[in-house]
């Protein structure tokens, strides 16, 4: 077997070994300046799927040599220096044909890293996302696990089309470790689309234009190298909405706390002021906008580790409605106003060990969120519990099982319709995207199998002019799931007959997965009341 098993590379071709000979220096040891590549020594061989090469550059101290024993590896060594001669090469190069290769099983100390391709990003951002550290010691087998995850960290910053990591063995015991990032573009203008109903498929019902909310939504990704982002939104059409808002990860050394403060104002003049058999009831005043409403907030945030995340919110929220909107719904806001301000308090925990937050394939995901709307008198009083635990397994190169539940809990929303929220928004059932199920509780399941019709795979696309876009990502998965839920509605249930009872739907679907982590699902469902229908969505499915 061959020493590094834990590579998957070495698995497929055990020819690539390191071999390590004598000799003067080469000018010191490598650091982050001056790793392998600053001497003369490139990684050779083919590139597989992973983030290791066939054949594993060497080089620092002493120089080091590779022995061709396959194809893919080849023998390359410094033409100006001039530290051995050709002579020499033959004789060591016998020496070891007889001596056989030389085998590294560690542990292996970290003895540098290098970043390369971070044009804006700022390295210690980088370092950051590593579960790995210069100066650790780790088996083969932590070594490759780390990497891995690393590079998954790197990838789920969302600032990188790829990102690669490429270790060099420098001895027995030594690893040098070389990061590769691809920059993604980051003004991005992105225009805004949405649609004033819950989601594209109750849309589609009616095709009604005036229905669209339109706009753009400008994003400044990786403000200044250290990840922060800012967003403009100007949003017109069905509902108007302007808003700011801006991000800082971290403020301080450990990168540990970081910040948000945000502001908007929207208005509408069409809302939905209850439901009756799980559809919507809307009330709508032409000539004047019917609702309107501020919203200024900031978040604290905390991130002690790679996996958890907490953050702690304040808000503030001023809402007014028209008068017809209290004569038809009087608990609309709160005891027949038709304006209400209140302060909110929030707090959410996040642990994400997710190989992808765009599409996971694998991993483990759970959030627990805790929000009171509403301190002190003449505010609501509302408070919600939402918690959600999903689960990826990815079996081969080609089969992905996943799960997630999600459930909610709320004390005092069903006399504020203002703050209530069930499933058909947000979250929803698949199959009942026609439907709203209104309620101050609810609970929701999803199973998914995946099978990988084309495998995730990059693309480089030379004539793009642009750098940003050159690389370009595509997977294709043939999706089975299965939902089931409940919605307690307490108040409305007798209006509404889907909830207060379980519900259930299957179905196939078709999952595209691209570049800049956009997700189009095109799906046939099947739900309880036996009713078919072809749906389109655009996240991923948890």
């Amino acid at each position: 077997m061959h020493a590094l098993s834990s590579v998957p590379e070495a698995l497929e071709d055990p020819s690539a070994f390191l071999v390590r000979a004598s000799g003067p220096s080469l000018g010191g040891i490598c650091s982050r300046s001056d790793g392998p590549e600053a001497l003369g020594y490139r990684p050779l061989g083919k590139k597989p799927s992973g983030s290791f090469a066939t054949c594993h550059a060497t080089a620092c101290a002493t120089p080091a040599f590779r022995v061709p024993q396959g194809p893919g590896c080849q023998l390359r060594f410094p033409s100006i220096r001039g530290v051995l001669t050709p002579l020499f090469l033959v004789l060591l190069l016998g020496a070891f044909a007889q001596n056989g290769p030389m085998y590294f099983t560690g542990p292996f100390g970290v003895s540098g890293i290098l970043v390369e391709g971070n044009r804006q990003t700022k390295e210690q951002i980088i370092l950051r996302e590593l579960t790995f550290q210069e100066g650790d010691t780790l088996t083969s087998d932590e070594l490759y696990e780390r990497i891995e995850r690393s590079r998954e960290n790197l990838l789920n910053l969302g600032l990188f089309n790829t990102a690669d990591l490429l270790p060099t063995y420098l001895g027995p015991h030594e690893v040098f470790i070389t990061i590769t990032v691809n920059e993604r573009w980051y003004w991005w203008p992105k225009p805004v689309l949405h649609f004033a109903d819950p989601n594209f498929n109750t849309w589609w019902l009616t095709k009604d234009l005036s229905r669209l909310n339109f706009g753009v939504d400008l994003y400044r990704f990786n403000l200044r190298g250290r990840n922060e982002t800012l967003k403009a939104t100007v949003q017109l059409g069905y509902s108007k909405e302007f808003g700011l808002t801006y991000r800082i990860p971290f403020v301080d050394r450990q990168q540990r706390w970081g910040v948000q403060v945000s502001g908007a104002y929207g208005e509408q003049d069409e809302i939905t002021i209850g439901t009756v058999n799980n559809k919507r009831i809307f009330l709508k005043t032409p000539t004047e906008n019917i609702i309107s409403n501020w919203r200024v907030g900031g978040k604290l945030t905390l991130r002690r580790s790679h996996d958890i995340r907490h953050s702690w919110g304040i808000s503030w929220t001023d809402a007014s409605v028209r008068d017809t909107v209290v004569a038809r719904n009087p608990e609309y806001l709160m005891n027949g106003q038709d304006r209400t301000e209140y302060l909110s308090l929030g707090y959410t925990f996040t642990f994400d060990q997710r190989d992808s937050r765009a599409f996971p394939l694998s991993g483990s995901y759970a959030r627990l969120i805790l929000d009171r709307n509403g301190i002190g008198p003449e505010q609501p009083d509302v408070t919600s519990l939402r918690a959600t635990v999903q689960r990826s397994w990815k079996r081969g190169s080609r089969w992905s099982f996943g799960a997630g539940l999600n459930g909610k809990v709320s004390q005092g929303s069903e006399d504020h319709y203002y703050l209530q929220e069930g499933l058909g928004y947000e979250e929803y059932l698949r199959g009942y995207e026609y439907y709203i199920l209104d309620g101050q509780h609810y609970f929701l399941g999803k199973a998914n199998v995946l099978f990988a019709l084309v495998k995730p795979r990059s693309y480089r696309v030379e004539p793009i002019p642009f750098e940003a876009f050159r690389t370009l990502y595509l997977a294709v998965y043939l999706n089975a799931f299965t939902d089931q839920g409940y919605v307690w509605d307490h108040k409305y249930g007798s209006e509404n007959f889907l909830v207060n009872h379980w519900q259930q739907s299957y179905g196939l679907g078709l999952d595209i997965v691209t570049s800049y982590d956009q997700v189009l699902r095109m799906e046939v469902a099947v739900n309880g009341l036996s009713e078919t229908g072809f749906y389109l969505h655009f996240t991923q499915p948890f």
